[in-house]
């Protein structure tokens, strides 16, 4: 026997056991198990109900008519009234807190307007 001959017996029977040991690697892993039942999806609503803008005193804000057009509108009216989302909990965040320790009305004596890093309420 030619050591050639030798050399390809070997290569065959080393790439018959490569086969082999791939083979339990993916059965093992469940690619070639066969299909996995996905668990059941649940359904999540993606959309923010309607709302309206609102004041401080909770009046409605309407661009589309003026209605209460000049005047801010109110996270907590808006967002926090009838029990949509809890105002209280939501202001004591931290993202939200951010930065109030720096407002100042003197923060920036050559701009005034400025009245603080512009970090309070930033994310």
């Amino acid at each position: 026997m030619r050591v050639h001959d030798l050399l390809r017996g070997i290569g065959g029977v080393l790439a018959a056991m490569a086969l082999v040991l791939a083979a339990g690697l993916l059965w093992s892993t469940g690619v070639l198990a066969g299909p996995v039942e996905a668990p059941p999806a649940q359904v999540v609503p993606k959309q923010h109900p309607p709302f309206f803008l609102r004041t401080e005193t909770g009046e409605v804000i309407n661009p589309l008519t003026g209605e209460n057009a000049d005047q801010p509108y109110s996270p907590r009216q808006t967002c926090g009234a009838e029990g949509c989302h809890d105002y209280a909990t939501i202001t004591l965040g931290y993202h939200f807190q951010q930065g109030a320790d720096v407002i100042n009305d003197h923060f920036d004596p050559e701009r005034p307007w400025v009245l603080s890093d512009g970090m309070f309420g930033k994310y």
